[in-house]
């Protein structure tokens, strides 16, 4: 494999290939050729990628030779921005797509050698014509300022070879290159005139094996490929096994999970080996990575609020601060019990942090954010702002305080690459605002691409393109269909087609792209002793067909390997028996402490493991961040509200005169009494929102106080009444909202409900759960009525049962047996009942059927 790399190596050849992955590739085959040979170190190989090259010889010129400044990309983007909003002042231009564009169109008249004039010319249609003057403009000003682009490399390297200033070497070996364009042929040319050997390497092995295979679905094609690979490896774990599949770039991540799904099945529980047992070609979005999601997210902070969300997300960082998981997780459940609001450092200090013990680390580094936030007022040049940036970073603990893996260590160094690029940026910007230099920042991440330099998978799973000039032992191309390939031909849309028909450009003509299609699909039929092409007989709803083109790459024989399947789909079916352990769980302690009140009891009565998860283990269900006021935030100012309107125990007839007119003189103290605890923390739209909200409640308090002015005669004797209800080792602490007093002396209690309206008795005449029985259980006077009392802008009503409210039931008999059917589920939970109830509802148990694992226990019965 790759026979010829060694002796033009050690010839003195300098080895270019057309894309970087395969001159990795090659440097670590020498590598393992030189070990093999009992070697301990050798002088690194000459083989670079052909941009890189480029950029070598243009960079060691004689000093003699005043060479122009190369621009990189992201300084070229800038200046196609500058150029392109000359010719288009549209506020509504996606100006990022059309400079990617206009780029790609402009390294194509590089690259084929065509006169702007040409383009100009030729132009059709608006845009043509705005692309051209704007190439017109960049080139102006590259000439103006001395300027190269990476596009005119391959000029100023053939202009310094034939003038001597380039170092040539004696021979040049340019591989993986399916397509030479006319700026390649020019350099080789020129090399060639001044007695250089370039050799451009053609395929020369031809697979011994070859067939074919069609499957139902794209899907199942994948994974058959990775049962492929399996069964290759297992024979012999030396070989090269690779697989190309086209379209890969659409979903890179999901090709290779479902390789993963034929090559190791359950590799879910493998570990990062079996995980990353399949090297794949593309990388990803830079901003996709949570860590550098994290750091953008902290330097938009230096600029602006942000959002509920944005700041749980900094909370649950593991890449910002030291440690203080713990300390951070508390904050972040107690932001969430706020409404959603804007939060700027200072109010997340005010408001998520008052205990000073709790998040040192995290409390300084958000103090030091607040503080550099007044301090980023003024215009900075490029470089001033990374340097900020950086020092923002390190103050908030960016990224983290966890040990470092290669992947990790790599994205790091990653990002602050991308920091000295924006830093480059001096020359082409003299200075921007702190937001434009963030939206900068946001674009470099944006188009950045990354890939850790990890070459240790068991296959690799590639593109057509990226596989150019590479060699395997057993190679399974899949996607051939005659949708994918040949794939849809994409001209450039800035260049007129004429133009591109003329001078022969990729895709100018349905031909080029049959017959450049052809040659990959032959190359790869090359590169490998065994060959295996495979195609999908339908892809979502459509049929599809072999390609026109595989013919050409046979003949071929039929390949016997089949889907495997899904791995968990296998193992439910297998009917294996399940491996199941007793694990009691021990009765309540002496000194256990056990939470969550009634509806402790309640979980108790209806699902008791969600009893024990929710009293006994502290569990409780994570309330998601919304918009606007939440129910509970809701609920709690309707609390405060009703408490103060009661605070002094009213009669019925001070009732009534609070409706004659000194509500309103009252409805101040209770507003203030309610709402202060936001308001005082509130941003400007939540303001808003609790004023809407006042409205709202004085017409639900008005409405509370005339349903209590036709309840009749009663007082109100308890508000928020702490009570505990004990029966052997359990004790519950509870607090009941409201205890009246009725006319024949006993007690009316109360508990009121904000949210969805809730009945007291279902239609057996049962409690519909335990909360009000388990509060009557904890008073020792006699109760004679159990009831809710809903306050809802949908329906204010009083609900309830009692002696005197439900006459069709023998009330102390009832009560009784509530009494006693509560007292058993006590003792249950007290005994370690952790029964799980099946017949709920899905909705019903979704808090804790995660954790019972209720939905896989009922498919295993």
């Amino acid at each position: 494999m790759y026979g010829w790399l060694a002796e033009a190596l050690e010839g003195g050849a300098q080895v270019v290939t057309a894309n970087r992955r395969l001159a990795t590739v090659l440097a670590e085959h020498y590598a393992q050729l030189q070990m093999s040979a009992g070697k301990s170190a050798w002088r690194s190989p000459a083989i670079r990628a052909w941009p890189d090259w480029l950029r070598e010889v243009g960079s060691l010129a004689g000093v003699s030779r005043q060479l122009p400044a190369r621009l990189n990309i992201h300084q070229s983007r800038v200046l196609w921005e500058q150029c392109l909003r000359q010719e288009v002042s549209s506020p509504l231009l996606n100006i990022g797509s059309v400079v990617r564009q206009a780029r790609d169109a402009w390294a194509l008249l590089q690259d084929y050698r065509v006169p702007l004039d040409d383009a100009e010319r030729l132009a059709r249609g608006r845009d043509q014509g705005i692309f051209a003057r704007a190439a017109r403009r960049y080139r102006a000003i590259l000439d103006r300022q001395g300027w190269i682009d990476d596009a005119g490399l391959p000029r100023l390297v053939v202009d310094m070879i034939r003038s001597g200033d380039a170092a040539i070497p004696p021979r040049l070996v340019l591989a993986g290159f399916d397509r030479q364009t006319p700026a390649v042929v020019l350099v080789i040319d020129a090399l060639r005139e001044q007695g250089c050997q370039a050799d451009l390497l053609a395929p020369h092995a031809q697979a011994t094996i070859r067939s074919t295979a069609c499957f139902d679905d794209p899907d199942a094609e994948m994974r058959a490929a990775g049962a492929w690979a399996r069964h290759v490896l297992s024979e012999d774990p030396g070989k090269k096994v690779a697989i190309v599949a086209m379209q890969l770039e659409k979903d890179a991540g999901r090709a290779a999970r479902l390789v993963r799904e034929g090559l190791a099945p359950g590799w879910q529980q493998g570990g990062r080996a079996a995980q990353q047992a399949v090297n794949v070609s593309y990388g990803q979005r830079l901003a996709n990575f949570p860590a550098v999601a994290a750091a953008l997210l902290v330097l938009r902070w230096l600029h602006e609020d942000i959002s509920s969300s944005d700041l749980s997300r900094l909370l649950r960082s593991e890449s910002i601060g030291a440690g203080e998981h713990g300390a951070r997780s508390r904050m972040e459940l107690e932001l969430r019990a706020w409404p959603g609001m804007q939060w700027s450092p200072k109010r997340a200090l005010e408001v998520l942090n008052r205990d000073e013990a709790i998040g040192p680390n995290w409390r300084r580094g958000i103090e030091a954010l607040d503080r550099l936030r007044h301090e980023t007022g003024e215009n900075l040049r490029p470089s001033g702002w990374a340097t900020r940036f950086d020092e923002t970073l390190q103050r908030v603990g960016w990224p983290g305080d966890s040990p470092q893996d290669s992947t990790e260590y790599q994205l790091h160094n990653r990002w602050r690459e991308l920091l000295n690029e924006l830093a480059r940026l001096d020359l082409v910007i003299p200075s921007m605002s702190l937001r434009e230099a963030l939206g900068r920042l946001r674009i470099l991440v944006g188009e950045t691409i990354f890939q850790p330099e990890n070459r240790a998978g068991l296959v690799q799973l590639l593109g057509p393109l990226e596989a150019a000039g590479m060699e395997f032992d057993h190679l399974w191309v899949c996607g051939l269909t005659n949708t994918h390939w040949p794939p849809p031909a994409r001209p450039a849309a800035l260049l007129s087609r004429e133009l591109q028909r003329e001078h022969s450009m990729p895709d100018a003509e349905p031909g080029d792209t049959l017959d450049y299609a052809r040659r990959v699909l032959m190359r790869l039929s090359s590169s490998c002793s065994e060959l295996v092409c495979s195609y999908a007989l339908t892809e979502g709803d459509a049929e599809q067909r072999p390609s026109g083109l595989l013919p050409a790459a046979g003949p071929f024989e039929d390949c016997t390997v089949v889907d495997p399947g899904w791995y968990a789909a296998e193992i439910a079916s297998s009917g294996r028996p399940v491996l199941t352990q007793t694990d009691p769980v021990p009765a309540v302690a002496e000194d256990e402490s056990v939470s969550g009140g009634a509806t402790t009891i309640s979980y108790q009565l209806g699902d008791p493991f969600a009893a024990f998860a929710f009293g006994r283990l502290g569990i409780r269900p994570i309330p998601s961040i919304g918009s606007g006021l939440p129910p509970n935030v809701r609920g709690n100012i309707i609390h405060r509200a009703l408490n103060a309107l009661y605070h002094d125990r009213p009669s019925s007839q001070e009732i009534e005169g609070l409706l004659s007119g000194e509500f309103d003189n009252k409805l101040a103290d209770i507003h203030r009494y309610a709402f202060a605890w936001l308001e005082s923390r509130a941003d400007p739209v939540l303001r808003q929102l609790l004023e809407l909200e006042k409205v709202r409640l004085a017409r639900l308090l008005c409405s509370v106080l005339e349903l209590d002015l036709q309840r009749g005669g009663f007082e109100i004797g308890e508000l928020e009444l702490p009570v505990t209800l004990e029966l052997g080792r359990v004790q519950l602490r509870m607090r009941i909202d409201r205890v009246d007093r009725t006319p024949g002396g006993e007690l009316s209690i109360i508990d009121y409900k904000t949210g969805q309206r809730r009945r007291f008795l279902n239609a057996d005449k049962e409690p519909a759960d335990a909360q009000l029985v388990a509060y009557a259980m904890s008073v020792t006077e006699p109760v004679g009525e159990l009831a809710y009392f809903n306050v809802d802008s949908r329906h204010v009503e009083f609900n309830g049962a009692g002696r005197e409210l439900s006459p069709e039931i023998d009330w102390d008999e009832s009560l009784g047996a509530w009494r006693d059917a509560l007292r058993a589920a006590m003792r249950r939970f007290e005994a370690g009942d952790v029964r799980l109830n099946g017949a709920l509802p899905a909705k019903d148990s979704r808090s804790f059927g995660l954790l019972a694992r209720i939905r896989e226990l009922q498919h295993d019965a």
